[in-house]
């Protein structure tokens, strides 16, 4: 009974097994024939190493004309000039056009004139007529009217030609003082092309340098009238309502001039341009508020403009002036209803803007003075005003940002500047070719093949995926035909091997995991050290802030501080530049090895090339484990199934086989790149060396013509900057004049006023003045004198004498008085306000 069970169950388990065993042979051919699908795609068309294809050279075309679009023309140029030297074919012209308008647009014309050059050699080239188009314009730009005249003669010899070219002739004729011609060539622009606007706003320009402004001003009227279709329309547009708006200035007409003026949207660029117009329009119509509040508008969108100090000073005079006005108002009574204005606040605001206006400007005319005047060299300033400081720790004090601003305004420091900037740019250009050779160098040294090329790297990454697949399934299959048969001797030793070699192989784990695990966790450290260099970078910008402060006040302290302390600071300040440069460039040389170190954290992993060996010599060990299967098949306690696993075995063995005769291909085509890779960097390491030899001389000559540029500039600035302060001391004084006139007439005023109402009073109580005055008193006389002798006496000695006399007369000696006088006294003749004797009537008193 219990035999019976036994086998019953030994029966049941052998139909189990054997149903497993055929759904496992069934799993197993369909990922074999999947697996070997995929090995012979991963074989063809394996990528060669340093080769642009078509297809990514198209994308890179496409990814330059989207950068292009965007107005990046760095980035663009950089990837156009790669294309270029190594496609072919209408994406070459392609890329050499768009290269050529990438400098053209950053300015470079001397370069793209080399590319459209090229192109212009080529008339059955679809770029042909815009690149004669660009060579006429860069002959305007470079004052090169032969080659103007050869690109122009091409365009015109072009049948059915495109608008360009009565545009570009009329800019030809424009600029070489041929009004007419030009005029004449852009009425010949077809209406609606995209050069009609800008042909229409040069043939008003024409107009303007002939002298005649009303058709001028009709030109200029009707291109605003005009809708923009792109954002070159809408600049011309604006351009077209500024020189409308001096048009009408010119013509004596302010309220239209206004008008176009504030046409301009806030946000264009040339809003600043129209502020500051308007308010002279405004001064000159004396609308005083409102050229303050444009001039107030004014500073606040461009607070680093030129003609700050112009703005500044004339919003100091336009302050006085509404104080006057004010004033006037008051004095006159025609004040408005509400207004609450204070001549006094408006005296004491343009008060404040000449002080802090002379405050902000007098510590660059004192710099500039010091430069001047003293003995300082120019070129150490050069890198200042071009903004290529190689540090941050500067050892000397950099001249104040307004004169700086100024100077970089100046236009010969202009040139210096761009040419201070494309060195500056060749300069980082080559610093980061050496970085880029010295991290791919740092790659080539370590000999790891797996992850240089990312294309070739993903393909054998994915064959290694099926690999360790494949090495499961060859195990299963071994395993099984194991069972059917009685392993001993060779066969034996052999199983063993392989299970050794995969035992070890899957204690290995997920070596890819662990890679990717390992490289995460490097990268991170070397993301934290670089977080600690801009921090350490944070503190010396921060230090080198207040030794820039120190400097200053050595220089400027007043009362000035004593000599051998000002010399303490300034070595003091010098040894801690000198050591803040070291710690700079120890810095840059970290950032340098961090970034190498983050290149190589995903090179060569001891893992990954481990499982590659580890995985080699499994490989071995099954095929030969296999053949002595193989031979047994004949033998075994199920021939069928045997020869079914050993024809998967074989399948197994033919794609392990495969795979890794693809992995070896790309293994060669790895090395060769490799190979190219050493042979290009070492010709560009000699590239770098002459590239480097010329940029020194070329900065040694710049710099020489640059200290010499500014030294003249200096002085020019320095006057500029000394009209200023003078400009805003003579506005202090004319406050305090003006408040003095105030003052004085106030003081007229009321001694006006006074002098009204006392002759008003006078007036009004005459008569009252006239009856209260007494009679002045006649004189006395003189005492007698004794008679000279000889003399005989005037009068009797018993006889009173003259009126007065103190003696007394005698009786009977005084005549008789009239009732009536005979005559009537003449009061015309008694003294202004004397009055008449009593008795006597007035005159007048008869009648």
């Amino acid at each position: 009974m219990r035999s019976t069970k036994l086998a019953a169950a030994l029966a049941l388990c052998l139909g189990a097994l054997g149903a497993g065993t055929a759904f496992a042979d069934g799993d197993v051919g369909g990922k074999l024939s999947s697996y070997e699908q995929e090995a012979r795609n991963l074989g063809t068309d394996l990528p060669k190493p340093n080769e642009v294809t078509s297809s990514q050279g198209q994308r890179r075309l496409v990814d330059a004309e989207v950068s292009f679009s965007l107005g990046d023309y760095d980035q663009a140029a950089l990837v156009l000039f790669d294309l270029v030297g190594k496609t072919s074919g209408p994406d070459k012209e392609t890329a050499t056009y768009y290269l050529g308008e990438s400098l053209f647009q950053k300015g470079d014309k001397g370069a793209a004139h080399q590319y459209f050059t090229e192109l212009a050699g080529n008339s059955m080239s679809k770029y042909y007529q815009q690149a004669l188009v660009r060579l006429v314009e860069i002959s305007i730009a470079m004052n090169d009217p032969t080659g103007g005249a050869d690109a122009l003669s091409k365009l015109q010899a072009i049948t059915g030609a495109s608008a360009a070219v009565p545009y570009a002739k009329g800019k030809f004729a424009f600029s070489q003082a041929k009004y007419d011609d030009a005029i004449t060539a852009f009425n010949e622009v077809p209406k609606g092309s995209e050069w009609e606007l800008q042909a229409l706003y040069y043939s008003a320009a024409a107009q303007v340098a002939k002298k005649d402004l009303a058709k001028a001003t009709d030109a200029f009227t009707d291109l605003i009238s005009r809708k923009p279709k792109t954002s070159s329309d809408r600049r011309v547009i604006e351009l077209g309502q500024l020189a409308l708006g001096r048009l009408f200035y010119e013509r004596e007409q302010p309220s239209k001039s206004i008008d176009s003026y504030l046409l301009i949207d806030r946000h264009s660029v040339l809003f600043p341009d129209a502020l500051y117009e308007v308010a002279w329009v405004y001064v000159k119509s004396k609308q005083y508020d409102k050229a303050l509040r444009a001039l107030e508008l004014l500073e606040q969108s461009d607070p680093l403009s030129n003609k700050t100090p112009t703005t500044r000073i004339l919003e100091g005079n336009l302050r006085i002036r509404k104080a006057q006005s004010i004033r006037l108002a008051q004095v006159s009574g025609t004040v408005a209803m509400g207004e609450a204005s204070d001549p006094a606040v408006e005296y004491d605001k343009a008060s404040k803007i000449f002080q802090d206006t002379h405050d902000l400007y007098l510590p660059s005319y004192q710099a500039l003075s010091a430069l001047v005047d003293g003995n300082l060299d120019a070129a150490a300033f050069v890198e200042q005003i071009a903004g290529r400081a190689s540090h941050v720790f500067t050892a000397s004090a950099p001249i104040p940002d307004a004169a700086a601003q100024a100077l970089r305004e100046q236009p010969d420091v202009q040139q210096i500047v761009g040419i201070e900037t494309d060195l500056g740019s060749i300069q980082s250009d080559i610093t980061e070719s050496e970085e880029i050779i010295g991290r791919l160098e740092g790659v080539l040294a370590t000999g790891d093949r797996t992850t240089v090329y990312p294309k070739l790297a993903s393909r054998r990454s994915r064959i290694a995926a099926i690999q360790d697949d494949l090495i499961t399934i060859r195990n299963n299959l071994a395993d099984q035909e194991l069972r059917l048969v009685d392993s001993s001797g060779d066969l034996a030793t052999l199983s063993a091997t392989r299970k050794n070699l995969a035992q070890q192989y899957a204690a290995m784990g997920d070596t890819e995991k662990a890679y990717a695990d390992r490289v995460t966790q490097a990268r991170d450290g070397f993301d934290k050290i670089d977080a600690d260099a801009t921090e350490i970078f944070g503190i010396i910008d921060s230090t080198q802030a207040m030794a820039v402060a120190m400097r200053k006040y050595a220089l400027d302290a007043q009362p000035p501080i004593a000599p051998e302390l000002k010399t303490t600071v300034k070595t003091t300040l010098d040894s801690a530049a000198t050591d803040a440069q070291a710690i700079e460039d120890e810095l840059a040389a970290i950032r340098r090895e961090t970034t190498l170190g983050k290149d190589l954290s995903g090179v060569g992993d001891e893992g990954i090339a481990k499982a590659r060996e580890l995985r080699k010599q499994l490989k071995v060990a099954q095929d030969a484990e296999h053949r002595a299967l193989a031979g047994f098949a004949s033998a075994s306690r199920d021939r069928g199934k045997s020869q079914s696993l050993s024809g998967l075995g074989d399948r197994a063995a033919r794609l392990a086989d495969n795979l890794d005769g693809t992995d070896q291909a790309i293994d060669r085509s790895i090395a060769q790149g490799l190979e190219e890779v050493k042979r290009l960097l070492a010709q560009e390491r000699q590239n770098l060396t002459a590239y480097k030899a010329e940029l020194a001389e070329y900065e040694t000559e710049a710099r020489a013509v640059g200290s010499t540029v500014l030294a003249g500039s200096f002085k020019d600035v320095k006057a500029k900057f000394y009209d200023v302060i003078v400009r805003t001391d003579v506005g202090v004084v004319d406050v305090a004049w003006a408040q003095k006139e105030d003052t004085d007439d106030d003081l007229k005023r009321l001694n006006l006023a006074r002098s009204r109402e006392l002759k008003q009073l006078k007036d009004e109580f005459k008569d009252v003045l006239e009856d209260t005055t007494k009679k002045p008193s006649a004189p006395k006389k003189a005492a007698i004198e004794a008679p000279v002798e000889g003399t005989p006496p005037a009068t009797s000695p018993d006889k009173a004498g003259k009126p007065g006399d103190d003696r007394i007369k005698p009786v009977g000696d005084t005549p008789k008085s009239n009732d009536k006088p005979a005559v009537k006294p003449d009061e015309s003749k008694a003294p202004k306000g004397t009055p008449a004797p009593k008795g006597t009537p007035k005159t007048g008193a008869s009648k």
